[in-house]
């Protein structure tokens, strides 16, 4: 009897122990490759760039081999390029070009490899990659916004001619494209750009030197022009009050310290006259960055 009961009681530990197991593994999950990569996405659908970031690393880790690495490499991309870490962007985005050149995502790939570079202030390798993406592909959807880009990107290194080809190359092969309507009212506007009025530094410079104060006022920086007048003249003015009483020791030391702030006066305002320009082409090139429907925004 005493046998009978012990060995219903370990029959029941052992069914009690099999029913746990059960819920358990009916509570697991199965870690796959798409469940990884849905955590991922969601990650990063809900801007939490860091831990897509983290969590697409891992997958690449988790399943090397896997047909979806490529998109992994590229989400990765567009994790860090919307958490503004541009540097990891663009390694990542140049990662699916090398190591897939057959993926999907080769053509937004570069796009927004260009972009990175560009926000890197790297202008020669995005306009290097944004050609390359136009010539390889010229019949991808990302082609015409490579060529915006372009067009944006030649006007804020100053080449209006380069954005010109940009735009005619538009109207040029996507004439049923929505963005050669808008290359046609750009084009004018390229036109106003090369127009605009310029300050020279040069001159800005040399106004300086002869009159402080007075390159300032030349490219309409009033506050700082008066402010440079007035320090120099009264280093010039204590240096030869020095002078003329014969007390060169305050002469020399007035002048030692007023010469910095005559040379600054000289430098400053010949950049002075660069940021105006830069100011008057920039509400230029943000119009025509709104007529091109071009942005960074993913």
């Amino acid at each position: 009897m005493r046998k009978t009961v012990l060995l219903l009681l370990a029959l029941a530990l052992v069914l009690g122990r099999i029913g746990m197991d059960r819920v358990q593994a009916e509570e697991a999950v199965l870690l796959t490759a798409d469940v990884q990569l849905k955590i991922a996405d969601a990650f990063l659908d809900e801007a939490e760039y860091y831990r897509a970031v983290t969590e697409f690393k891992r997958f690449l880790i988790l399943f090397p081999d896997s047909r979806r690495a490529d998109y992994a490499l590229f989400r990765t991309g567009m994790a860090c390029y919307r958490g503004e870490e541009y540097e990891s962007a663009a390694r990542a985005f140049a990662s699916v070009r090398e190591l897939h050149p057959g993926s999907v995502h080769q053509e937004k790939s570069r796009y927004y490899e260009a972009l990175s570079c560009w926000k890197l202030k790297q202008y020669a390798q995005a306009e290097a990659v944004l050609d390359v993406l136009v010539e390889v592909y010229p019949e991808s959807e990302e082609a015409p916004r490579a060529l915006a880009a372009s067009t944006v990107l030649a006007l804020e290194r100053g080449r209006p001619a380069a954005a010109r080809r940009s735009l005619h190359r538009i109207l040029e092969h996507y004439p049923g494209h929505l963005l050669s309507r808008r290359a046609a009212d750009a084009l004018p506007l390229v036109d106003e750009y090369e127009g605009l009025p310029s300050k020279s530094p040069s001159l800005a410079g040399f106004m300086s030197a002869v009159l402080p104060g007075s390159g300032y006022i030349y490219a309409r920086h009033y506050h700082d022009g008066v402010t440079a007048f007035l320090i120099n003249a009264l280093a010039i003015s204590g240096t030869a009050a020095g002078v003329h009483q014969e007390n060169y020791p305050v002469a020399g030391i007035v002048g030692a310290v007023g010469l910095p702030f005559y040379f600054a006066n000289i430098y400053g305002s010949a950049n002075a006259a660069r940021k105006w320009n830069m100011g008057v082409r920039k509400v230029l090139v943000d119009r025509i960055s709104l007529v091109l429907d071009f942005h960074f925004h993913p």
